[in-house]
């Protein structure tokens, strides 16, 4: 005979889902009524948690939905955002890339002073490549 096993979950994962399920237990505590066996003190810590923890999370979603709207504004801007690349005109990228190419003609042989314009200068060597010797 095998044995029966219960697992009640609690969706710790989600805020919606937690601030629904907290809803859902307290109206159907409040429907019990008097009929209650629960600890009517750690009830009402639920109630005092989940009210506010609702309107908090409903402001947070209008705030993501806003935030969201000005990364898309920041990024379309710079030059950053989806089909955009260094060669959108009109764009803090398209800018950049430019007078960095001025600064590399004006200071050709010297780039470390692109340095001080706050651009990361990597100077490096590399060898010449040199052939293969053909297999047998």
């Amino acid at each position: 005979m095998s044995r029966r096993t219960v697992r009640i979950e609690i969706p710790t994962g989600s805020p919606d889902d937690l601030i629904k399920l907290c809803q859902d237990f307290l109206t159907r505590n409040t429907a019990d009524g008097e009929s209650s066996a629960l600890d009517a003190a750690k009830v009402a810590v639920l109630a005092a948690k989940t009210t506010p923890a609702g309107t908090k999370n409903a402001s947070a979603k209008q705030f993501d939905a806003q935030a969201q709207t000005l990364r898309q504004d920041r990024d379309t801007l710079l030059g950053l955002a989806d089909g955009q690349t260094a060669e959108t005109p009109g764009t803090a990228l398209n800018a950049l890339v430019y007078l960095r190419d001025q600064l590399e003609l004006k200071y050709r042989g010297s780039e470390e002073t692109l340095g001080q314009y706050g651009f990361k200068v990597v100077i490096g060597s590399a060898k010449s490549p040199t052939r293969k010797p053909k297999p047998n």
